[in-house]
């Protein structure tokens, strides 16, 4: 158990339920502890434990779904655990070869810019606009850190140091009226 991301969780459907309830509806319940397993062992990596906190207390947001809102600044909404090992299965075909050798091993770090997808990197969120949101597991000091993804431009920081980070960070944001417009009655959307 993960208390950090269990009270930023908390907090964040908490918020969801009371002002934004299409958003907080579009959410599922937690991962099946299999589907975990099997997502973990398709990446090939360990997964960092507040990852597996989050999605021990959630299952993302279904595709159909994505009407509901994006519980993630600005416009992400999590993948559910089947979706993650289908993106990373898809996305995976065409890794960067300059970085990712059959093996297994990365020529590039945690942190470090690259254009393509590295297979070292987990999807964790998803935009309507194709950008994602992922765990850098490369090697290095930045390893953990959500970094985000688009196809046509490679990783950026996003500021967040792991996966707990960003859910404290959205918890405190979702208190801030400036940051949030409640929409189509009870859909939230990030200004």
């Amino acid at each position: 158990m993960n208390m950090r991301v269990d009270e930023s969780w908390r907090r964040i459907t908490s918020w969801l339920t009371q002002h934004a309830p299409v958003t907080a509806a579009a959410i599922r319940p937690p991962a099946a502890a299999a589907e975990v397993r099997r997502t973990e062992e398709a990446v090939g990596h360990a997964l960092p434990a507040d990852l597996l906190a989050w999605w021990g207390l959630m299952d993302g947001v279904a595709d159909a779904d994505y009407r509901g809102g994006f519980p993630i600044p600005t416009f992400y909404m999590p993948l559910p655990v089947v979706g993650v090992r289908e993106r990373f299965a898809e996305l995976s075909r065409y890794s960067n070869q300059d970085c990712c050798s059959p093996g297994g091993a990365h020529a590039t770090v945690a942190g470090q810019r690259l254009f393509g997808f590295c297979t070292a990197t987990v999807p964790i969120c998803w935009s309507l606009g194709g950008g994602m949101l992922m765990v850098d597991l490369r090697d290095g000091p930045r390893h953990g850190r959500i970094t985000e993804w688009h196809a046509d431009e490679g990783y950026f920081e996003t500021g967040w140091a792991e996966t707990a980070a960003m859910l404290d960070d959205v918890a405190d944001q979702l208190g801030d009226p400036s940051r949030t417009e409640i929409v189509e009655d009870g859909r939230l959307q990030w200004t």
